[in-house]
Parts: structure tokens; C-alpha cells; sequence
């Protein structure tokens, strides 16, 4: 029996994402950030989730989480200058974030799709979480 068409349409620009974004390595560890959006260029670790996932709102999203020694501000205003236009939001709003203690950061968004960069009172690093998501089925 054939796939859907949606099922298609999913995996054509997954794969999309994929090949247009080889070239975004997380130098840490060699780990292919396959979401296409910028990956901040000093990280300690990295790691691409291995399938996509529903949110709340039915979007698929493929996520890219990774972890460096430069203090918050720094990724932050990195990425304030690589996603021009990005609608910015502090995380002690998002739901998502709510039940982390002490959290400073902010969630820098692009339409479905977002970054992430926070750190907790107790982290000696700051997390960055790259989501690249496509429209609810």
C-alpha cells in the first residue's frame, strides 16, 4: 500500500532539511545539526534527536540540543545576530520551561521555528536547543 501523500510531503522535506544542512556540524563531537538553523560555533556537545515529534499543536519537529562553556549572554546575543527578525520571548514565560528552577534565557522564534538558549543556577553550561518544525498535518 502506498504512503499518504502527507507522509511524503514529511519525509521529502526532512530530507530536504537534511542535505541543505551538512554543512552545519556541531564541532564538538561531529554531530550533524539537521535542522538548518545556525548552530553556535563553540559547543562542548551536541546531539540530534533521531525522529521527529509532535508538539502541542500537531507541528513535527526535529530538535538539535547541544551545550557550551560561554556564558549565557554570549549565545544569546549571538543568536539575536544571526536570526534577524526573530520574535524573542524570556523562557520564565514558556510553558514548556516552567518546572526548571532559577532559569534565565529566552526562546528566539522564526514562524514554527525556534532556538533556545538557557541555563539553570546550577549549570556550568548554557543549553541551546535548535526546533525546526513543519506545519500540523
Amino acid at each position: 500500500m502506498p504512503a499518504p501523500r502527507t507522509d511524503l510531503w514529511l519525509i521529502a522535506t526532512l530530507m530536504t532539511f537534511a542535505l541543505l544542512s551538512a554543512a552545519s556540524i556541531a564541532s564538538a563531537e561531529g554531530v550533524y545539526n539537521l535542522t538548518g538553523l545556525p548552530t553556535y560555533p563553540n559547543l562542548r556537545t551536541a546531539k540530534m534527536d533521531g525522529v521527529a515529534r509532535t508538539d502541542t499543536l500537531g507541528h513535527w519537529c526535529t530538535r538539535f540540543a547541544a551545550e557550551t562553556f560561554d556564558p549565557l549572554d554570549v549565545v544569546e546575543a549571538w543568536y539575536r545576530k544571526v536570526l534577524v527578525g526573530a520574535s524573542e520571548t524570556d523562557l520564565n514565560h514558556d510553558e514548556r520551561y516552567k518546572n526548571y528552577i532559577k532559569l534565565s534565557g529566552i526562546k528566539l522564534a522564526l514562524g514554527i521555528d525556534s532556538v533556545t538558549v538557557f541555563r539553570t543556577a546550577n549549570q556550568s553550561t548554557t543549553t541551546i536547543e535548535l526546533f525546526r518544525c513543519s506545519p500540523p498535518r
